[in-house]
């Protein structure tokens, strides 16, 4: 029986108001590359992604598109229910912050001297005259600690990605999140270090690392082949 694989790609758009969103730049392509070399091992892919997402190349067996965080952990909850994943790659770039709301500077410095807590909202759309306007966040939800949740037994991939710091904290970080969120691999990623010529990255377990890649697309394979070594192994 083909195995069902849960690949999440791109970024999540955060709403101010009604017109305008919080974002990052993350593409999508390199979930789409991941996508497509796992669809050559002939798996069943359920594409996750981000509104403007890069899409695989071949069609998968799903395709869900979000916007923000609460779009996500609501198709999340949806597809873990739907589906028996046999794994789970968590490729998408996911804010940490949502937008609690937006006010003057001047009114901010009112509640904080008064050391009351304004009442917010983020309906409609902002007035362009609004003067000096701070936006407040909140913590978003950790969509990955859902994954083993939901599904324990899914072979679940994070991926961490830093700038311009040394490979040692780099791996370090990313060892922290495998251990945290129960990760069987992890990809790390420095963003001096993705170009439009390449992408360099490195593919750990909990024992270290198991592959390197220098672009997308061997990334990719890289990280399908070693996915399906250890159900190989598992069996």
């Amino acid at each position: 029986m083909k195995k069902t694989i849960l690949v999440t790609a791109g970024n999540t758009s955060e709403p101010i108001d009604r017109v305008r969103t919080i974002t990052n730049t993350s593409s999508g392509k390199l979930g789409a590359r991941i996508a497509d070399a796992l669809m050559a091992l002939d798996y069943n892919v359920i594409y996750l992604c981000g509104k403007n997402a890069a899409q695989p190349e071949e069609t998968p067996l799903e395709t869900v598109r979000i916007l923000g965080v609460a779009d996500l952990a609501a198709a999340v909850d949806d597809l873990c229910a739907r589906y028996q994943f046999d794994g789970i790659v968590h490729a998408m770039a996911v804010s940490d912050y949502t937008v609690q709301g937006v006010l003057p500077m001047t009114e901010l410095e009112g509640h904080i001297h008064a050391g009351t807590r304004p009442s917010l909202t983020t309906d409609g759309k902002l007035s362009s005259h609004m003067s000096d306007p701070v936006i407040l966040l909140q913590a978003a939800p950790k969509i990955i600690a859902r994954f083993k949740q939901y599904q324990p037994a899914a072979l679940l991939v994070g991926f961490k990605l830093l700038v311009d710091v040394p490979e040692a904290e780099l791996l370090s970080v990313a060892t922290a999140l495998l251990e945290k969120n129960h990760c069987d691999l992890v990809c790390a990623n420095d963003l001096t270090q993705v170009t439009a010529d390449g992408h360099r990255a490195t593919i750990l377990d909990k024992n270290g690392i198991v592959a390197t890649g220098e672009a997308k697309w061997e990334i990719a394979v890289a990280l399908a082949a070693q996915m399906n070594r250890m159900w190989s192994e598992s069996q």
